[in-house]
């Protein structure tokens, strides 16, 4: 069973044109519709999840959300519990709007145990004017 891990409100995401519960369950939704339970690490689908992952989030955020701009990055890490290290780091900036302008970060889980994945999605929305 995968498990989200939901981030607190920050500064970035405080700013949010739906509830942040709303974008949580939006993400958690795409991710659970595309990766199944029996789902391994397989690096020649990864282009083919991610592209199939940003075009589901992006089309639930213009359905509830035409007021703003969106910028969906999907990064998928593979769950390899037989290496002693695996990591990943990861930061992004802006210059916006800190009033109207944003952004969320989502991470899940899911797949095989010990041979599935890891799903980090980030979204950014920017006010339309």
């Amino acid at each position: 069973m995968a498990t989200p891990r939901v981030p607190e409100e920050t500064a970035l995401s405080s700013t949010c044109p739906i509830p942040i519960e709303q974008l949580n369950e939006l993400c958690k939704k795409s991710c659970e519709q595309l990766i199944l339970p029996e789902t391994t690490y397989a690096h020649d689908k990864t282009t083919f999840w991610n592209e199939a992952l940003i075009k589901a989030i992006l089309k639930s955020l213009i359905d509830v959300c035409p007021t703003h701009k969106f910028i969906v990055y999907s990064t998928i890490i593979q769950n390899d519990t037989t290496t002693k290290s695996r990591g990943i780091h990861s930061t992004s900036g802006a210059y916006w709007n800190s009033e109207t302008d944003g952004m969320y970060n989502f991470q899940w889980a899911g797949g095989v145990q010990d041979a599935g994945l890891n799903i980090v999605i980030s979204i950014t929305w920017i006010r339309r004017d």
